[in-house]
């Protein structure tokens, strides 16, 4: 599976919705619609919901057109 991390780019960075949203040029609410459904995994602790770098580009990947 091909990835677009770059060198700067943390694998296990932990990512927040508006990065997430940033990222992939959605709404942050649209974010948070997508990690609360599950479609995109999250990671949670001391009330904060991140995204893992990996994750966000598995689902990139996912939903890639050929």
């Amino acid at each position: 599976m091909e990835t677009n991390l770059t060198p700067e780019t943390n694998p296990n960075q932990l990512l927040s919705a508006d990065q997430v949203a940033e990222r992939l040029g959605i709404s942050i609410a649209l974010a948070y619609r997508l990690m609360k459904s599950g479609e995109l995994p999250t990671v949670r602790f001391i009330g904060s919901v991140r995204v893992l770098e990996t994750d966000l580009e598995s689902f990139i990947q996912a939903h890639k057109s050929e």
